[in-house]
């Protein structure tokens, strides 16, 4: 190496050694902090069993850069046909049902125990209303033990997908892909519903260090066993009401009444 390159890399190199230091105790100050805390709703009395959330097939994998890769087909949904899944999520967030005259938000039709709270944080550019392209919605909800809260911008919504992707300071912290397909079984139609997410961080030198946080302290592997068995219980309860709801899309107040 030339000897006039020498001391132009010093304060290169004590520059890198310093933000890598200060990323290392960033990292440590972060594996401390403790997990979102606020109060639950409580459990809804439900007129529906779900079924047994290991019927479904679920794929979980880490990928090369530290992202966790995780995928679910669902059970079938009969009787239920696309159209009416994009129009449920499109509704859910600014929507209230009374069910067998107890009224409570939308959300808390979707799983009987273990959803809290869901708002549009930034409606679409388009003015639409609702869970729409370019929106984003904010949550909380728990898996079990575990509570979990955020936010996510839809990027793509048609009859057939709907894809989510996770933002935090402009930068992309993975993406959540739904697709629910036409099923046809005999003279029955339904939905074939997958979901395929990818959790973590794309970056090139600092997504590895970022995934190894959000893989131990934000989704360690107790957590996505527990959210994917939430996924598939509250997919399934589609089945229950949604045909139902759908017959009422044209209501403009967002209120719908269930009598199941």
């Amino acid at each position: 190496m030339p000897d006039f390159i020498r001391p132009l890399l010093k304060p290169v190199l004590y520059t890198c050694g310093t933000l890598l230091t200060l990323l290392l105790l960033l990292a440590a100050v972060l594996m401390l902090l403790p997990g979102p805390d606020f109060e639950r709703h409580a459990p809804r009395d439900l007129p529906w069993v779900l079924p047994d959330h290991n019927q479904a097939w679920k794929h979980v994998e880490v990928l090369d850069n530290g992202q966790l890769h995780l995928k679910i087909e669902h059970l079938p949904l009969n009787g239920i046909i696309p159209a009416m899944v994009r129009f449920f999520y499109q509704v859910l967030p600014i929507s209230t049902v009374q069910l067998n005259g107890v009224t409570m938000p939308m959300y808390h039709i979707f799983h009987p125990t273990e959803h809290g709270y869901i708002s549009v944080k930034e409606a679409a550019p388009s003015g639409k209303a609702g869970m729409t392209v370019g929106a984003i919605i904010q949550r909380r909800e728990w898996f079990g033990d575990y509570n979990s809260k955020g936010s996510g911008r839809i990027i793509e919504m048609d009859d057939n997908l709907m894809r989510v992707r996770t933002e935090m300071f402009g930068l992309n912290f993975g993406e959540m892909i739904h697709r629910w397909d036409e099923a046809v079984s005999g003279e029955e139609r339904g939905t074939r519903y997958t979901v395929e997410s990818f959790i973590g961080s794309d970056l090139p030198v600092l997504g590895p260090l970022i995934n190894l946080y959000i893989r131990h302290k934000m989704f360690p592997p107790a957590m996505v066993e527990q959210w994917l068995r939430h996924q598939v219980e509250e997919v399934s309860s589609l089945s229950f009401f949604l045909g139902e709801l759908y017959e009422q899309r044209h209501s403009a107040e967002g209120y719908f009444v269930l009598d199941i």
